[in-house]
């Protein structure tokens, strides 16, 4: 499925729906195996930024399996994430964007695909080294001579 980012944005319509980022070969690398919840809440809305831009609001919420990088043991990773993108057709329109903005530009020169957009917020908000909070890892095993 994909969609028109500006047409959107212009008549500040909605899409939404869930994605298994289970099934994500991009977060594959990221994600802990075993069975834990995957199953992502998102929603994208055509909206204009702080200065009147075309723009989206990616919204995604759930919960993704992690590993804790201190005791390595499953981590639930709870996701709550809005983010206002600014749209640009070209792209020398996003460079523009980019250099006097500190906001995030998508390129949205064609058609875009909601879940790939869904993956990269995603990919942006998940911890490079998740931990649990402190005094919450697990004991580590110790083997007995």
């Amino acid at each position: 499925m994909q969609f028109s980012a500006h047409r959107l944005a212009r008549e500040r319509r909605t899409l939404a729906g869930t994605f298994d980022a289970a099934t994500s070969t991009r977060l594959e690398d990221r994600l802990a195996e075993g069975p834990s919840a995957t199953a992502i809440a998102w929603r994208i809305t055509g909206t204009t930024d702080a200065v009147g831009r075309p723009a989206l609001e990616i919204e995604v919420l759930g919960v993704v399996p992690l590993e804790c990088q201190r005791c390595l043991q499953p981590l639930a990773w709870a996701v709550d994430q809005k983010t206002v993108v600014a749209l640009a057709g070209s792209e020398n329109e996003a460079d523009a964007l980019d250099s006097e903005s500190d906001g995030e530009v998508v390129l949205a020169a064609g058609p875009l695909n909601p879940i790939e957009l869904v993956e990269d917020e995603l990919l942006l908000t998940l911890p490079y080294a998740p931990t649990h909070a402190e005094g919450e890892c697990a004991s580590p095993l110790v083997e007995a001579p």
